[in-house]
């Protein structure tokens, strides 16, 4: 990881804030706030609007007439020659009455009433984390904590084996790279193909075992469960649970370990929570708001609609830059500062509208629990700045964050 990087005035058509480099993923605010002052809506060299502005951003989630394709059907952003695996069939890229029959047939394994069950469950992870952590002086934050606690609860819902999470985490951090892989290097892109090829190879084994041996896990309610006399077919299956794994897998090793990076570097903070535990729920909406691990995600418009002043035509592609739309200064006060008190707290991270992030509920869950128990029972930590690194994941998510106590 490097310093934050001084955004450079570009006439490359990226207006100093291109998503595809390196550089950007280090600290990635004040380019996406300078774009979002100087060209809200902006159209990018490769296509894509990008929507900056807050009220653009729930605006569009909330009314605009919008698809997760193209008017062919195709995807703006994935690999057309990407074979097994693809998201381009995940439910997060479908819509109107597809999506909403996935969707529903794993929705209940995520509301509240449902994730009531893995509390103590969490708490014993955090607790094993915690008392590891103080016995050696330190921790590798990423491994360690942030990764544990998803890892695991995302295995126990599912019904995985808990032996293969160091796989997972190689697979999935890969497999992100599908949602924008049109952008990427080909090198990156048949990573990314072959971890595809590996996760349906893995998951289609697991549902021949749960179709011959039944279980109490989501997969063996997926398998069995009906919508209107369909049910899903092996290669449906496999896609749905791909897409499952990662959405409650990466982005909560982002939002773990970005919200525990926060807290370290912001001692003020971790203080606070710390004499006010009632404050966690509020610190995690505040680290989702502060530090997204989704920086940007997309929307396809379905005919003609005015975003912040433009009208942008039917079938553009439009990039809703949720971490630009976090730190709007129209919505929060002193936006790039870390307030856990701070009222009123609207952020966009796990999207809206009808694709909004249906595993939000467990994230908060863990996430409140992990940040709690980091600042109440550890001593002062310091990060290892020059031993940390960030993951192949295309998401804003560490790979790696040593720190020591002192």
């Amino acid at each position: 990881m490097t310093g934050a990087p001084t955004p450079e005035v570009e006439d490359d058509g990226w207006a100093g804030a291109n998503p595809f480099a390196p550089s950007f993923r280090d600290d990635p605010y004040p380019a996406m706030n300078q774009l979002r002052e100087k060209d809200p809506v902006n159209e990018t060299p490769v296509g894509p609007w990008r929507i900056s502005r807050h009220a653009d951003v729930v605006d569009v989630f909330r009314n605009a007439p919008t698809s997760q394709t193209l008017a062919d059907g195709s995807s703006p952003n994935m690999d057309d020659q990407d074979r097994r695996g693809s998201f381009r069939d995940f439910m997060l890229n479908m819509d109107g009455p597809e999506h909403a029959r996935l969707r529903r047939l794993v929705l209940g394994a995520f509301t509240p009433k449902a994730l009531k069950h893995i509390e103590g469950e969490i708490d014993r992870v955090v607790d094993e984390a915690m008392h590891t952590a103080l016995k050696q002086g330190g921790m590798e934050v990423v491994e360690d904590f942030a990764l544990r606690i998803p890892s695991r609860m995302i295995c126990r819902i599912m019904g995985l084996p808990e032996e293969d999470i160091d796989q997972f985490t190689v697979w999935t951090a890969a497999r992100t790279n599908a949602f924008f892989a049109r952008f990427l290097p080909e090198d990156v892109v048949e990573h990314t193909r072959q971890a595809g090829e590996q996760m349906a190879d893995y998951f289609e084994a697991q549902i021949k075992l749960r179709r011959a041996n039944p279980r109490e896990d989501l997969l063996t309610n997926l398998i069995q469960s009906e919508e209107k006399g369909d049910r899903l077919g092996d290669v449906e299956l496999a896609i749905q649970a791909i897409g499952l794994l990662i959405a409650g897998f990466e982005t909560t090793i982002g939002l773990i370990g970005n919200g525990t990076k926060a807290l370290i570097e912001n001692p003020d903070q971790a203080e606070l929570l710390k004499q006010n535990p009632d404050l966690a729920k509020n610190t995690v909406e505040e680290c989702l708001r502060y530090d997204t691990p989704v920086l940007f995600n997309w929307r396809v418009l379905t005919e003609p609609y005015e975003v912040g002043g433009k009208t942008l035509p039917e079938n553009a592609v439009l990039w809703m830059m949720l971490g630009a739309a976090n730190h709007d200064p129209r919505v929060h006060d002193d936006p790039d500062t870390m307030d856990i008190t701070r009222q009123g707290i609207s952020h966009a991270s796990f999207g809206g509208g009808a694709h909004t992030c249906l595993g939000n509920q467990l994230a908060r869950m863990e996430a409140s629990r992990a940040f709690h128990a980091f600042v109440s029972r550890l001593p002062k930590a310091e990060i290892q700045y020059d031993d940390c690194a960030w993951s192949e994941s295309f998401f804003r998510v560490l790979g790696k964050m040593p720190i020591e106590f002192h």
